[in-house]
């Protein structure tokens, strides 16, 4: 499974729908991982799923410039804080002209309207940027 295969949808009781990420928290040490620990892995019984929250705190970025010759945009890529103290690697996507900002809130994002929300996920800045 990879962590592209994790997201799940929350309703939040607006038109919107959070998307909160699986997870998995070791028993012993309370230390939590993404993606989540699948059920057939060996080391399953030392762990326990819990879903992320929808939104975490820029920790690092880098902007990738892809060869001309492909015709791809610059994009980035994030390094996320989550509450429950687990970094998820993922990319940020940006309006035109937006910079992203060390310390910002961003929530997370699903592709795909009306397709299986586990499909892929992505950050954007939240409301309110700035933690």
């Amino acid at each position: 499974m990879t962590s592209i295969e994790v997201a799940s949808r929350v309703e939040t009781g607006s038109r919107d729908e959070a998307v909160c990420l699986d997870a998995s928290r070791e028993k012993d040490t309370g230390k939590a991982v993404f993606p989540r620990i699948p059920g057939t892995s060996p080391s399953a019984d030392r762990f326990y799923p819990i879903s992320l929250s929808p939104e975490a705190i820029l920790y690092s970025h880098t902007t990738i410039h892809p060869n001309p010759k492909t015709g791809l945009k610059p994009f980035v890529l994030v390094y996320a804080d989550f509450p429950e103290d687990v970094r998820v690697f993922g990319r940020l996507e940006l309006a035109d002209g937006e910079k992203p900002e060390i310390g910002s809130r961003l929530r997370v994002g699903s592709k795909g309207e009306g397709a299986d929300p586990n499909a892929a996920y992505f950050f954007t800045v939240a409301k309110g940027g700035k933690s």
